[in-house]
């Protein structure tokens, strides 16, 4: 009966196991705002989707903000020489942060919410309204929300999948550790219980490595209609994927940690036995 009942907690162990990392993972990197800002932190200096943006921003920033109508041309074309040096302002490097945070607000945001997943850009036209106007020796105002849609309204409910999953990351987690504290207690032969539990967290290893990799090719077509949409698409699935697979690597490393203690338990049981 014993063995039974390690059996099933090493195993129940494990399972639990294969959730709680990936609901870790979601709210620590996707749900919770600063981890969003660090897991996007990697566009602020892609080239490609940096010149998408810049694109739209320029030609939606002009009209959008409070730019006299005798000065909307000579804007509109200093805009579009701006977009090609935005990213080295000094400011920039803040405003892209305070845009991801405005955007993770946007769309995680009960009350706030849009229909599909949106960039809030607002930040970004301030930097180039800023440059805009002292080019023009006019003070061009404050900058307007400009939000450009990067995704459907299907991927828009993934969030609120994500934002589910990662409110049972504590309690996946909690109930790994004390499924697999159980199993321990239960065994007859811990190094066996600890052998199983190293097999299975290599095994789950896999699958979520595996499982990335597919989610990563999936989401590279999944993005809405434009320029910045696809790129966005695009650079999403790999930055995810190298955020997560330093997650998988810990427990494929848990995983051999248990199979060495486990050999190690072996050795003393046999050297034990020897000496009877």
């Amino acid at each position: 009966m014993r063995t039974v009942l390690s059996a099933l907690s090493i195993l129940l162990a494990v399972l639990l196991t294969g959730a709680a990392v990936p609901s870790l993972w979601i709210d620590r990197n996707v749900v919770d705002e600063g981890g969003f800002v660090h897991l996007l932190e990697p566009l602020r200096n892609d080239a490609e989707f940096q010149t998408a943006l810049g694109t739209s921003l320029a030609s939606t920033v002009v009209s959008a903000s409070n730019v006299p109508a005798a000065l909307q041309p000579a804007a509109t074309g200093l805009a579009k020489g701006i977009v090609t040096s935005l990213t080295t302002d000094p400011g920039y490097p803040a405003a892209w942060d305070e845009a991801v945070r405005e955007s993770h607000r946007l769309n995680f945001s009960s009350v706030t919410a849009t229909t599909g997943f949106t960039l809030e850009l607002r930040p970004l036209a301030g930097v180039m309204l800023a440059r805009m106007g002292s080019s023009l020796g006019v003070s061009l105002g404050e900058a307007p929300s400009i939000e450009v849609p990067v995704g459907t309204a299907q991927q828009r409910s993934w969030l609120t999948v994500m934002q589910d999953a990662g409110r049972l990351a504590v309690p996946l987690s909690l109930g790994a550790v004390f499924a697999f504290v159980l199993g321990l207690l239960f065994a007859r032969r811990r190094g066996v219980a600890l052998g199983w539990a190293g097999l299975g967290l290599l095994l789950v290893a896999a699958l979520l490595a595996a499982g990335t990799f597919l989610a990563s090719m999936f989401a590279g077509g999944q993005g809405g209609a434009g320029t910045v949409a696809s790129v966005f698409a695009r650079r999403l699935g790999p930055l995810f994927s190298d955020s997560f697979m330093p997650w998988t690597g810990a427990v494929a490393i848990a995983g051999v940690v248990c199979l060495v203690l486990s050999l190690v338990a072996g050795v003393r049981r046999r050297r034990a036995a020897a000496r009877r």
